[in-house]
């Protein structure tokens, strides 16, 4: 990954004399949502961070006229807004470059004061209802990660990574622990879930893993890649109902509890768009 050190000239000087003008931002972090305006021509920037030799910024303590990072987005350039995502999502440390950034600067990482991280994972393609409805019945005090992605057991897609982040953060309304993480959206890979549940265990031994899905994607868990293994890393899966019956889901319960006896299972209910399906949506509209 390619970074620049605080406060590091060369690396600003090489920029310039290559021809590429770095965007400065100024972030607020003092606040739930991360916060972000263009940098005014009085803002100091002696001490100052490079990312991707693309974006230069310094966290300031004055919120005044700052706005959600995904607000900002729309604005920029292309050849900016791509580094811009990639940098919101290295702030969330599913991200396999947390690390770097957190070392870069740390009062830009995300941090999460609860004793548990509740992700919920999915292609979102596209974005609709009952989505939404899962995010609606989730309790309000989980600290929820939404991160679009790839479907590991399909084949790669390619996604535009500055639409996905528009068109669900234009969509989707989050409540105030609730957050859309792009941080796998840059990586022209597949990502199983074991694999970063497994680094955000490592790095957060003592905090609860957690994931959200509705019914079909639970009663699929059992052909997710080394799922027996994610099953004993977590400790509840939150279940949106999909047109499911009482006896499917003490089925579905049965199996899963005979691999993680201790795993919870919590049924957040049913909602009113059950029906909706991403793949029926992108078939109609003839999208792959």
């Amino acid at each position: 990954m390619q970074n620049g050190n605080r406060g590091n000239k060369t690396k600003k000087k090489n920029s310039f004399r290559s021809g590429v003008t770095l965007l400065k931002l100024v972030f607020y972090t003092k606040d739930i949502r991360l916060k972000v305006r263009l940098s005014h021509p009085d803002d100091d920037f002696t001490k100052s961070y490079i990312w991707k030799e693309k974006l230069e910024f310094i966290i300031s303590d004055n919120g005044d006229f700052m706005m959600a990072w995904t607000s900002l987005l729309p604005d920029l350039d292309p050849f900016y807004a791509e580094p811009f995502v990639d940098l919101m999502g290295t702030r969330y440390p599913v991200s396999e470059n947390y690390d770097s950034l957190f070392k870069l600067c740390p009062d830009l990482v995300f941090k999460n004061s609860t004793d548990e991280w509740v992700f919920y994972g999915g292609t979102f393609n596209p974005w609709h209802q009952g989505h939404q409805a899962c995010l609606n019945l989730l309790p309000e005090e989980k600290v929820c990660l939404l991160i679009p992605d790839r479907n590991p057991l399909k084949e790669l897609r390619e996604i535009h990574p500055v639409t996905t982040v528009l068109e669900i953060s234009t969509k989707a309304k989050f409540k105030n622990r609730q957050y859309l993480v792009p941080s796998f959206l840059m990586q022209h890979k597949k990502n199983p879930t074991i694999e970063w549940v497994e680094r955000m265990k490592e790095r957060f031994p003592d905090t609860k893993m957690s994931l959200m899905m509705g019914f079909d994607c639970f009663k699929d868990i059992r052909s997710w890649i080394r799922y027996k293994e994610l099953l004993v890393l977590l400790d509840t899966i939150y279940v949106v109902s999909r047109l499911d019956s009482h006896q499917e889901r003490e089925q579905e319960l049965d199996k899963i509890k005979s691999v993680a006896s201790n795993l919870k299972i919590i049924f957040l209910g049913n909602h009113e768009y059950e029906h909706l399906s991403s793949t029926e949506m992108r078939n109609k509209k003839g999208r792959p």
